[in-house]
C-alpha cells in the first residue's frame, strides 16, 4: 500500500490531503484507516473521529482530509476488514508514521514609522511661479541661438559689408527679448516667441485667472498655467483717465526681466570680456603692460569680423556701463567698481535696504529648509513672510522711471555680446577648457580671457547661477501680492518650497563668487566690494 501527503511536512492546525493507493498484491474489499499516537480529543478526520472506513479498489486512490492540533510522530493503521461470510478476520495491511511539526508562527506585516512633512498648502501664486519659469527659460540663451540663426544664414555678399549684418542680429535680439519679457505684446501678436499659438489653446481654459488681465482675449493664451489651481479674482487696478477694471498679471507695458540678469553677468567680466576684444580690434590697448590679445588677427573672409565692425560703429547707440550703473542703484542698491563708474554720491536714488532685505530673505528660508527636513520640528514660515514683504516694497519703490525699458535694451545688448562670443572664429582664437562643461556656448570663451587678464579666478557658471536664479527670486517677489494682509506663513512656506532649488543654488553660487556664505550670516557687504577684495588677492598672489 503507497500512503503519501501533501503538504509534506505537516504542521499543527494545517490542514492536509492523504493519498492512500492499493499495490498489485493488497486485496480489494473494505478498509479501515486509524490514527494512534493522538491528544485527549484530536479527531483528525474531519474533527470528529481518529478513523475511517472506505471501500478500496485497485488502481483507485483515496484521498481524505486531515488536521492535527498537536505536533509530534502520528502512526496510520491500515487494517483489512474481516468479511464473515468468508470466515474471515481483520488483517493489519499497512503502518506509516507522519511527523507532524509545530503549527507555524503567523507573519505580522512590517509596519513603516516615519516622521514625514505635511504637503504645502495650494497656492494661487503657483500660477505665476508656473508662468515665471516658462518666460524666463525662453530668454535663455539656447532659445536665442535658436531664433536669430536662420535670420543670419544664407545672406549675400553685399550683407556682409557694413553695418548691415550687425544690424540684423541686434533687431533680432530686440524682437526676441520683447516677444519673451513682455507677455502682452506676445500674446497679441498670437504668439510666443516664434511659436504660434493655436486657437484651442486660445479658446480654451478658465475664464479668468491669475494671469490674465482686462483683455480676456489676450490672457487666455496663459491660463494653460491654471488648469488645476484654485484662483480668486485680483485687485482692482486703474488706469489714468479710465474706470478701475479688474486686472491681473501680466500686468500691461512690465517687462518680465530683471536687471540683476545683467548685474551678474557684468560682474562675471562679459562686458569687459567684449571691451577688450573691441580694443584690440580698433588696435587700441587697453593699460601700460603688455597686451594679452596683441595676436588677436581675424580672418576678413570670415563673418566675425564684419559683426565686431558693426558692433564698434554702434557704439555710440548702446547704453554705457555709467547708464546702466546708475540703474542698478536704482533698482537693488548695487554699485560697480570700475574707473568709468561714476561715484555713488552723484546719484540721486538708491536702494540702500535691498542687499540687507534680500540677503535675510535667503539666510530665512535656509533655515526654514533646515527646521522643515527636521521631521520632529514644525518648521515657522513668518520670518519668510515678513521678509518677503520687505523686499517686495523695496523693489516696488525701484519701479519707475527706466524700469520698464532699460532691462529690455540691456538684455538685447548681452545676448548680442553672448551671441558673438559664441562664434566657432572666437573659440578658435582664444581657447578654452575643452573638458569643462559649460551651461551655454559663450562661456568658456570669458573663462579665458578672465584667466589671461587675471582677473578673478570664479568661474562665469557661477555668475550665470546668480543672474539666471536671481531674476527668477526677485520675479516672484516683485510680481507676487506679498504687501496684502490676508498673506500668511502658508503663503511663505509654499513660496520657498517652490523656489528651493533656485535659492540654496543662489546662496552656492554667491558663497564661491564672493566668500559669504548666506546660509550662516546676513551680510550686506556690497558685492562688488567683495569681488574688488579677491580681485586684489589674485593679484598679490
Amino acid at each position: 500500500m503507497q500512503v503519501s501527503w501533501t503538504p509534506d511536512p505537516i504542521r499543527a492546525g494545517q490542514v492536509a490531503v492523504l493519498r492512500i493507493l492499493l499495490d498489485d498484491i493488497d486485496p480489494t474489499g473494505r478498509y479501515r484507516f486509524t490514527f494512534t499516537g493522538l491528544s485527549s480529543g484530536e479527531e483528525p478526520f474531519g474533527g470528529t473521529s481518529h478513523e475511517i472506513e472506505q471501500k478500496m479498489e485497485l488502481g483507485n486512490d483515496f484521498e481524505p482530509e486531515i488536521r492535527f492540533l498537536t505536533e509530534g510522530a502520528k502512526t496510520l493503521t491500515a487494517v483489512k476488514t474481516a468479511t464473515p461470510k468468508l470466515h474471515q478476520t481483520d488483517v493489519e495491511v499497512a503502518t506509516v508514521s507522519i511527523g507532524v511539526l509545530a503549527a507555524a508562527v503567523p507573519q505580522v506585516p512590517t509596519q513603516t514609522v516615519a516622521l514625514v512633512a505635511g504637503d504645502p498648502p495650494q497656492s494661487e501664486d503657483e500660477v505665476l511661479w508656473s508662468f515665471i519659469r516658462e518666460l524666463t527659460q525662453q530668454l535663455r540663451f539656447e532659445e536665442f541661438h535658436e531664433f536669430v540663426q536662420p535670420k543670419l544664414t544664407g545672406l549675400s555678399g553685399p550683407e556682409w559689408f557694413g553695418t548691415d549684418a550687425y544690424r540684423r542680429l541686434f533687431r533680432a535680439a530686440e524682437t526676441f527679448v520683447e516677444a519673451a519679457a513682455d507677455p502682452l505684446r506676445a500674446i497679441e501678436r498670437k504668439r510666443l516667441l516664434k511659436h504660434e499659438i493655436s486657437e484651442s489653446t486660445v479658446t480654451g481654459g478658465l475664464a479668468r485667472s491669475y494671469v490674465s488681465s482686462e483683455r480676456d482675449d489676450l490672457a487666455q493664451p496663459f491660463l494653460r498655467f491654471a488648469a488645476d489651481v484654485p484662483v480668486r479674482s485680483g485687485p482692482v487696478i486703474g488706469r489714468a483717465g479710465t474706470a478701475a477694471t479688474a486686472a491681473q498679471f501680466p500686468l500691461p507695458n512690465v517687462p518680465f526681466v530683471e536687471l540683476i540678469w545683467n548685474y551678474w553677468h557684468e560682474e562675471g567680466g562679459l562686458v569687459q570680456t567684449m571691451n577688450h576684444i573691441l580694443a584690440r580690434f580698433q588696435n587700441r590697448r587697453i593699460g601700460p603692460r603688455y597686451d594679452a590679445l596683441a595676436r588677436f588677427d581675424l580672418n576678413p573672409l570670415l563673418p566675425l569680423r564684419n559683426l565686431l565692425w558693426g558692433f564698434t560703429e554702434d557704439e555710440q547707440s548702446r547704453l554705457t556701463v555709467r547708464r546702466r550703473a546708475a540703474e542698478y542703484m536704482v533698482q537693488y542698491g548695487l554699485p560697480l567698481v570700475g574707473r568709468a563708474v561714476p561715484p555713488s554720491h552723484t546719484m540721486v536714488d538708491r536702494r540702500t535696504q535691498f542687499l540687507e532685505g534680500f540677503h535675510a530673505l535667503l539666510h530665512a528660508a535656509h533655515e526654514f529648509f533646515k527646521e522643515r527636513d527636521d521631521k520632529t520640528v514644525d518648521a515657522d514660515a513668518f520670518p519668510l513672510l515678513s521678509s518677503l514683504r520687505e523686499v517686495h516694497l523695496v523693489l516696488a519703490h525701484g519701479a519707475h522711471n527706466q524700469f520698464a525699458d532699460l532691462p529690455l535694451v540691456a538684455r538685447a545688448e548681452m545676448l548680442t555680446m553672448q551671441w558673438i562670443l559664441a562664434q566657432p572664429e572666437m573659440r578658435e582664437f582664444l581657447g578654452g577648457p575643452t573638458m569643462v562643461p559649460y551651461e551655454e556656448d559663450w562661456m568658456d570663451r570669458v573663462d579665458t580671457m578672465k584667466n589671461i587678464q587675471g582677473w578673478p579666478e570664479a568661474s562665469i557658471t557661477h555668475f550665470f547661477e546668480l543672474a539666471v536664479h536671481g531674476e527668477q527670486i526677485l520675479l516672484s517677489i516683485r510680481h507676487g501680492r506679498w504687501n496684502e494682509s490676508s498673506r500668511t506663513r502658508e503663503d511663505a512656506s509654499n513660496w520657498a518650497l517652490t523656489w528651493r532649488n533656485e535659492i540654496q543654488r543662489y546662496i552656492h553660487a554667491y558663497r564661491t563668487v564672493t566668500g559669504v556664505d548666506l546660509a550662516t550670516t546676513v551680510d550686506a557687504t556690497m558685492p562688488s566690494v567683495l569681488l574688488a577684495r579677491r580681485g586684489r588677492q589674485v593679484r598679490r598672489a
